[in-house]
């Protein structure tokens, strides 16, 4: 598995936001839940007073003497349901009715009505007295002192917010009170829920603004800098042989940024078309320097170019090479075509320029054209760096006299272990040899010519380079009435 790399802009864009929106939905939430705990606090609070404050006037001047001494009797249960009716409707927790004793700390219970139940709570029945702390607010509301403050209470009994309203009698006397308490983690839970939904909304709405803001960015930003940074990257690793300018109808910093790099795109493209083409002048010029020894081959390397050329073209359209073959190969064998003979400098006049048949030992020493040429060109690799035609220039001057069969020199190479451009080049370079005047022979015409390569096929020349030339063979005789010697 590819290792991740943060290496692109958008992606840099990309992390950057999203760790903003988590920063922002981390404060947001913080305050959010901080501003509707609070809030919520002071609207339980209303609520909790409310319903205390009502069961306190459901309980006017209720006779808590006679059911501490006799009992429960009809108007209790009466009250009793009032009390059960107010804790169900609004939601509470609890909500109980008791006689303080501030001096003992103790409570006398009274009421004490369950939320989820229709009586007392069991352990707090009529009559129960129970220890207790009782608060600075409890003795505040029960003297008939407002409290402004949230009383939120944590203790066996639960998390709650709770509010206390005096029952009196008709004296107007305080005479018990009335404590009605709300479940604060229930109310705490829907407060995070409600907090939740609007940070996911909150985020929901900035991946939409970080979408279109993206979008924008990529098509006037990113996209044109990306497309600088990567043209270079592949000039710079070799990778494109045309330096390509941009196309950018802005005229903000982004446009001329782009033009000052098309700028630079011209003068860089002139600068390696002039070096390209005094390289490929120079090697040319060696190439027909090797070439002008022998005075029958005339127009012999011009001729091969454009026969390699158009063969591999027909190759590429509809063959079993046809992936092999890209502009890149075309381009690397028109270019290294001229150099299948340079080999010749290595070969003395005496032998290359004799009238009559060679020798046995003669055609030994004129057969290591190939090998002389072949480490001509490594030397040359070797020194002046990597170069894809020259490469290509090595194995056609060391392999383009093989023969398919094996029959061939000077490593008697056979079928597919033959480079295929060593394969097109032969064919060529036997076309030529067959259609143009030499001492020995006439030119064959065009028909002759293809009869006596046809007649190789699968022996010296690979089967499906033959089929191929057999296709275009009169572009071949086109090309050979153009370049007469």
């Amino acid at each position: 598995m590819k290792r991740f790399k943060i290496n692109s802009f958008a992606t840099k864009i990309t992390l950057g936001f999203i760790a903003v929106i988590l920063i922002l939905g981390v404060v947001i939430f913080i305050c959010c839940e901080y501003y509707s705990i609070n809030a919520a606090k002071n609207n339980y609070k209303q609520l909790t007073e409310s319903c205390a404050r009502s069961a306190a006037y459901s309980l006017y001047n209720m006779p808590v003497k006679d059911y501490l001494t006799k009992g429960k009797n009809q108007e209790y249960y009466e009250q009793l349901a009032t009390l059960v009716s107010i804790c169900k409707h609004f939601g509470l927790k609890y909500l109980y009715v008791y006689v303080p004793n501030f001096k003992t700390n103790q409570l006398t219970t009274l009421f004490y009505v369950d939320g989820k139940s229709d009586n007392n709570l069991k352990g707090r029945e009529l009559g129960s007295v129970v220890d207790w702390q009782i608060s600075q607010i409890e003795k505040d509301v029960f003297n008939g002192k407002d409290s402004h403050e949230v009383f939120i209470i944590k203790n066996f009994m639960g998390h709650t917010i709770t509010s206390y309203a005096a029952v009196y009698d008709k004296n107007d006397k305080p005479i018990a009170l009335v404590g009605a308490d709300l479940d604060f983690n229930v109310v705490r839970n829907k407060i995070i829920h409600n907090v939740m939904m609007t940070v996911l909304f909150l985020t929901i709405c900035l991946s939409i603004i970080y979408t279109v803001l993206i979008v924008f960015l990529k098509r006037m930003f990113i996209k044109p800098v990306m497309k600088i940074s990567l043209r270079m990257a592949n000039f710079v690793n070799f990778k494109d042989q045309d330096f390509k300018p941009l196309k950018v109808k802005t005229d903000d910093e982004i446009g001329l940024m782009a033009k000052s790099f098309n700028k630079m795109v011209f003068d860089i493209n002139s600068y390696i078309k002039q070096i390209t083409d005094t390289q490929m002048e120079t090697i040319f010029s060696l190439a027909k320097l090797a070439q002008s020894r022998d005075d029958d081959t005339g127009k012999h390397l011009e001729r091969v170019q454009q026969y390699c050329k158009i063969l591999s073209e027909q190759l590429a359209l509809n063959s079993p090479y046809s992936h092999l073959i890209n502009k890149k190969f075309i381009e690397n064998i028109v270019h290294a075509s001229p150099l299948h003979d340079i080999g010749k400098v290595g070969i003395s006049d005496t032998i290359l320029l004799k009238q009559g048949q060679l020798s046995e030992e003669e055609f030994e020493k004129i057969k290591k054209h190939t090998t002389i040429g072949y480490e001509t060109l490594k030397e040359v690799h070797s020194k002046f760096g990597t170069n894809s035609f020259i490469e290509m220039g090595m194995v056609m001057s060391l392999c383009h006299h093989e023969r398919y069969d094996g029959s061939g020199y000077p490593n008697g190479l056979k079928g597919d272990e033959i480079p295929l451009a060593a394969r097109i080049m032969a064919l060529a370079d036997v076309y030529d040899a067959l259609s143009t005047k030499r001492i020995y022979k006439p030119a064959f015409d065009n028909d002759k010519c293809a009869e006596i390569i046809k007649e190789g096929k699968g022996t010296l020349f690979d089967p499906i380079i033959v089929d191929a030339f057999l296709e275009i063979k009169d572009k071949f005789f086109e090309i050979r009435k153009e370049m007469e010697d």
